[in-house]
């Protein structure tokens, strides 16, 4: 499946390269062998490059990379991967979608060469891949019956109500997240995929349904009988706060550090901003927290 490349990510990848000369070059060309100082590419981005075309892993879920309803592949991860590669001189992306708790294994065995799902940043994770700088952070939700009769507003008041049900995908942070507020196994109840989840809920087969604010919010606008409950940050074991944010993955280093370099060129000159917004989900602050950080942040 190849992705949909938005109009106005490749306007400001364009803009980022015509305005980096800080003069006009139209009547007075630029020589690229005098100025270019980027190193030549070389190991799997120089194939890539060759090839004008990278492969990549998706997660099924609304908003983060999704197929749309046109077959192609969409949403504020591959959008903004899109833009940076297009900077690398790759033109098109193939994506697989999986399920999300194969995303790491399937990135490790050669499945695809990046992971555009607008995975969490944990140390877990980074212990397993290379992850670029965060582009956004965004806080939890739970999806619940209308009308809240359970009254829950956070992981820990769960714990507080011991004959809820929970749901949650397999491999996300959700589980950890369920885990350090304590919640019993006895009340969760593990999903492969996102869209079963809520039809879990619909069926009254679970109380609750975990997820990113996002992806909660998008799921129960679509549907009837259901709500959000205010978003809210996680606490981890020692009850710090924890900021739920979002990078891609990789396997190779040097890739990771070329995607990485223009990336951070993307979230100084607002094109990350712009691309992430775009998605009524995302605010402005959920980019600007982001920003003030890197993969350093998130690691033991």
């Amino acid at each position: 499946m190849k992705i949909r490349r938005p109009l106005f990510a490749l306007l400001a990848a364009g803009a980022l390269v015509l305005t980096a000369c800080g003069e006009d070059v139209v009547d007075e060309p630029v020589d690229t062998e005098e100025t270019d100082d980027a190193p030549e590419a070389t190991g799997l981005l120089a194939e890539l490059q060759e090839e004008g075309s990278v492969t990549v892993g998706v997660a099924n879920e609304v908003p983060f990379g999704y197929v749309g309803d046109d077959g192609e592949v969409t949403g504020i991860a591959p959008d903004v991967a899109s833009a940076v590669l297009a900077e690398l001189g790759i033109e098109e992306m193939d994506a697989q979608v999986v399920e999300f708790g194969e995303l790491i294994g399937g990135l490790q065995a050669g499945q695809f060469d990046m992971i555009t799902a607008g995975m969490y940043i944990t140390p877990e994770r980074a212990e397993q891949i290379f992850f670029s700088d965060p582009d956004y952070c965004i806080p939890e939700s739970l999806a619940v019956e209308e009308g809240n009769p359970f009254d829950i507003v956070d992981y820990e008041s769960l714990v507080e109500n011991p004959d809820v049900i929970v749901a949650v995908a397999s491999g996300t942070v959700e589980v950890d997240y369920l885990e350090d507020a304590g919640v019993p196994d006895g009340q969760v109840e593990v999903f492969g995929d996102i869209d079963g989840m809520y039809r879990a809920l619909e069926a009254g087969e679970v109380d609750v349904v975990t997820g990113t604010a996002a992806t909660v919010q998008t799921q129960v606008a679509a549907r009837d009988g259901m709500e959000a409950v205010p978003g809210f940050f996680p606490v981890d074991e020692e009850g710090n706060e924890v900021f739920p944010c979002g990078g891609h993955g990789f396997a190779d280093e040097d890739f990771r550090d070329a995607f990485n370099d223009v990336l951070n060129q993307f979230r100084e000159d607002g094109t990350t901003m712009e691309i992430i917004t775009a998605y009524e989900d995302f605010t402005e602050d959920d980019v600007e927290l982001a920003n003030t950080l890197t993969l350093e942040d998130f690691l033991d």
